[in-house]
């Protein structure tokens, strides 16, 4: 199962954290695809997450981005910076979430309010 926590602070998204693989497989073949196409599509909403605030909005996030784990952190940002995160950072949330609905067998995506 992949679990994938997105923080909110201030109704704004502020880090997340996918965790886990999805072990989804062809049940034809009964065969455990470890790079699936689940865990393929979380990875990838994930790493283009972090490479348009790093490469594009050009913003010093903390992150992480090892087999089976990647996170982000922006909560230490300017609150501008934070803002301009905003677009990006939705738009995984809603990809995550439309895919959740699909397999969420295999994934799980919460979303959770902060101080």
């Amino acid at each position: 199962m992949i679990n994938i926590n997105f923080t909110k602070k201030s109704s704004e998204l502020v880090s997340f954290r996918v965790n886990g693989h999805a072990e989804y497989y062809d049940r034809q073949e009964k065969v455990t695809v470890y790079d699936d196409v689940v865990c393929g599509c979380v990875s990838n909403l994930a790493q283009v997450t972090i490479l348009g605030l790093v490469e594009v909005l050009k913003l010093n996030a903390t992150y992480v981005a090892d087999e089976g784990d990647i996170q982000l952190d922006i909560s230490n940002l300017l609150h501008s910076e934070i803002e301009s995160a905003q677009v990006l950072l939705e738009t995984m949330l809603l990809g995550l979430q439309n895919l959740e609905i699909s397999y969420g067998k295999y994934l799980k995506v919460l979303v959770e309010e902060v101080q």
